[in-house]
């Protein structure tokens, strides 16, 4: 750094100037060793031309004589035991060219790389010894020697990059990857969630990015049970105490979204994601890495018109979203179970399902609690619901199954059932179809009646339209009648209902 004995004052009347050039390595190693960091190390470390220290000191020397006056005394001491000694450079301009899938022409290049400082001479007899084969091979191209304050240029892709960059990467023209008898197609899982991806923003939802990066407390902010989702995985370097886990949920990252939009006066919030969640164990070095499809709904689908009212968005736009969802993946055996308080606390009480392909669990859908939105600075309702990818893909097929346009005509009969308020319309339809067999076309909840003095206390009608077709005949009334009497006595007996008249 220099020292106070050795500094100049306004009483220096003697300067030795000294030019001279450092190890970028043993400056680099060394300032870092001491902790010393400046200025001129940091150059040192980046490499100073040793070609110019003649020239910079003899020009520091003319400026101390015509700004102070000074007289320079006679002699120079030059130490330079290893010259660096540059070895020219072959520039082959049909290799370039094919290079870079432009042509640029020799003069170009030549003017180019002159303008850069380098030599540049035609490597075409002085190379090929006099063969005239030779001469003909080489007489494109040019031998190129680069300055001395160039050391990066010390291959002959280091010159393209140079004149490609000064010529123009604009200039090249677009065009498709070669590939020899290959063809690149994507995956079965980039196909799905290709589809997801289309059939989520066909259903109005607006595709975003949250970080991954999460708050320690997210899960219990939102209520949601930390015991079953394993460790987090912590930063070692976090930027923030905000961000200092990796997230298990994407859940938080959305709701932070809507309360960011309902903040700025965005009321309707459609967002989706597919992102990554982590998982950290005891005893496992590299954290448990799960894709999943999560999403938000907050708000309604449009604002209200003259023609029709502001409709606020709840369990049941979620529900349509995912069966849409199931459709377009053809998910087979698709069903919502009703989730409890105990299994889901950040959803609402009742408002809540579990997401099954057969027994495979899905995912859930729900509407956040409102003390969870609360701590998200949300304002409730929101709708979310965060489904497995990998397990949405095992159970995703390709096609769904074929039903052939009937023949026939059907037989539709609606049925009401008074049932205990515990007993769920899922259970009962279970029912109805395993009674009714094959010859059940169709069934469908149309209507769900409570009334304490004609249905009673703790009971809810059920009412249900059943449609029966055979494929292969008309079906008689007297075949209807028993296989309807069959599927009566069979809900009767399975669910405790009684048929409401």
């Amino acid at each position: 750094m220099g020292g106070e004995d050795s500094e100049v004052s306004d009483k220096t009347v003697n300067i030795l100037l000294e030019s001279a050039t450092f190890s970028s390595a043993h400056t680099s190693r060394t300032s870092r060793n001491l902790q010393l960091f400046s200025e001129s190390s940091a150059r040192y470390e980046r490499g100073v031309d040793a070609e110019t220290c003649d020239e910079f000191s003899a020009r520091a020397a003319a400026l101390m004589v015509e700004v102070a006056g000074g007289v320079v005394c006679e002699g120079v001491v030059d130490v330079y035991p290893a010259p660096k000694q540059i070895e020219p450079l072959l520039f082959r301009v049909e290799r370039f060219c094919e290079f870079i899938g432009a042509d640029i022409t020799r003069t170009d290049i030549e003017h180019i790389l002159t303008r850069l400082g380098c030599e540049v001479v035609e490597a075409g007899a002085a190379d090929a010894a006099g063969d005239p084969a030779a001469v003909a091979a080489t007489s494109a191209n040019f031998s190129v020697t680069p300055p001395s304050y160039r050391p990066d240029l010390t291959r002959e892709v280091d010159l393209y990059e140079e004149v490609l960059r000064i010529w123009g990467m604009d200039r090249v023209p677009s065009t498709l990857p070669g590939g020899r008898e290959r063809i690149g197609e994507r995956t079965r899982e980039q196909e799905l969630a290709g589809t997801i991806n289309l059939t989520l923003r066909a259903g109005g939802l607006n595709q975003t990015m949250t970080y991954a990066f999460a708050a320690p407390d997210d899960q219990d902010r939102l209520m949601m049970p930390t015991e079953d989702w394993q460790e987090a995985v912590e930063l070692i370097n976090p930027m923030n105490s905000e961000q200092s886990v990796l997230r298990r949920s994407i859940i938080p990252g959305l709701l932070r979204s809507v309360a960011y939009n309902q903040s700025h006066g965005v009321a309707n919030v459609h967002l989706y994601e597919i992102g990554t969640v982590f998982f950290a164990s005891e005893g496992r070095k590299q954290p448990k890495e799960r894709q999943v499809v999560a999403a938000v709904l907050a708000g309604s689908w449009s604002e209200a018109a003259w023609n029709q009212s502001r409709v606020e968005l709840d369990f049941f736009d979620g529900k349509g979203l995912l069966e849409n969802l199931m459709r377009e993946l053809c998910v087979q055996k698709l069903r919502f179970k009703a989730l409890d308080v105990e299994k889901a606390p950040w959803l609402q009480p009742g408002r809540a399902a579990e997401i099954l392909a057969g027994s495979k669990h899905l995912g859930w859908l729900g509407e956040v609690h409102p003390l969870a939105c609360e701590a998200f600075g949300a304002a409730a309702p929101v709708v979310a619901f965060e489904l497995d990818l990998k397990s949405v893909i095992s159970v995703a097929e390709a096609a769904r199954p074929f039903k052939d346009v009937p023949q026939y005509p059907a037989v539709d009969i609606d049925l009401a059932l008074v049932v205990d308020e515990q007993v769920t319309a899922e259970r009962v339809e279970q029912v109805l179809r395993s009674a009714a067999g094959a010859l059940l076309d169709e069934l469908r909840l149309f209507d769900v009646y409570r009334d304490v003095e004609k249905v009673g206390e703790g009971k809810k009608s059920l009412a249900f339209s059943l449609s029966y077709r055979a494929a292969d005949r008309t079906l008689t009334s007297e075949e209807v009648e028993l296989v309807h009497q069959k599927v009566i006595r069979k809900v009767k007996g399975a669910t405790g209902a009684e048929v409401r008249s």
